[in-house]
């Protein structure tokens, strides 16, 4: 059996496929979602229809996806692929979630990621008692969910430092909520208004992510990546910036894979969007150097 997370916009791909489009492509996934976990979510789910759609919240929030139908199916993908976080039905054919939650617990390979139970059974006493890091009773949401993820994904870096995100905004009051949007996540946040002040900022206090919103267009963008570009303490540091369209001479030059423009769909909610951005691009270039 072999990982392989599926990319957006499908909705996910189960054990059996993906075993096939593995084996035609192996060592694909640490190219894809860099070393270790990489932002891959493994979906416990025996039931088609709710595997597909709980695939599809996730992969819509920018994670890819692996879907387990049986227990014995989950404990080998989670021991081989080592994801980010698992989402565990109890209600399962062969053995039950709570047989496969005390083995993921039990396995050194496997203890450490965290667990969302996600099942008709409302029994959390019993769940948190197993170790599972959140306990969601169907139907979810899509909100639900990816709140319930981010709440038990780790944010610390090495050595146990929390990441530092610097928030760059021109509206005072736009960049005070960004911030405490992040501070509830657990980031240590920098605020900046404007870009001469968050060209200084980065050079004293380090930033491991920049992240702005272009969505209002009073941000000289390109210039804050010359800014920090030019200055040795802060050519290193990634830029996050959310955006509803990327005009073709706004597109980032190959070379910059520090810059990454975060896409904003129709109807969709600014913090899912964000959050999850953040998430994956720690997960992909891990702790940056300070």
């Amino acid at each position: 059996m072999s990982c392989c997370p599926c990319n957006p916009p499908k909705a996910g791909i189960s054990v059996r496929q993906g075993k096939t489009l593995m084996d035609n492509s192996a060592g694909n996934m640490k190219k894809e979602s860099g070393q270790g976990p990489g932002n891959t979510v493994l979906v416990v789910e025996d039931n088609p229809q709710a595997a597909k759609l709980l695939s599809l919240y996730l992969n819509q929030a920018g994670y890819q996806t692996l879907i387990a139908q049986s227990g014995s199916q989950a404990l080998e993908l989670a021991a081989q692929c080592s994801p980010m976080a698992i989402t565990l039905d109890l209600l399962l054919p062969d053995i039950d979630g709570w047989e496969v939650l005390t083995e993921l617990k039990a396995i050194p390979r496997t203890r450490n990621i965290p667990v969302v139970i996600v099942s008709v059974l409302d029994r959390q006493t019993l769940g948190f008692r197993l170790g599972a890091a959140d306990y969601l009773v169907k139907p979810v949401e899509r909100a639900e969910l990816l709140h319930a993820l981010r709440r038990c994904i780790p944010r610390e870096g090495e050595n146990g430092v929390r990441r530092k995100v610097m928030v760059v905004h021109t509206n005072p009051d736009e960049l005070n909520l960004l911030a405490m949007m992040l501070a509830q996540e657990n980031y240590e946040v920098i605020q900046a208004l404007g870009m001469e002040e968050a060209a200084n900022l980065a050079k004293c206090a380090r930033p491991d992510l920049v992240v702005t919103n272009l969505l209002a267009g009073e941000l000289d963008f390109f210039s804050l990546l010359e800014s920090l570009k030019s200055a040795p303490e802060t050519a290193h540091i990634p830029v996050l910036a959310l955006t509803s369209k990327i005009s073709g001479s706004a597109e980032p030059a190959p070379e910059e894979g520090r810059i990454e423009f975060v896409l904003l769909q129709e109807n969709e909610l600014i913090e899912e969007r964000l959050l999850a951005a953040i998430t994956m691009r720690f997960r992909k270039t891990g702790f940056p150097p300070g």
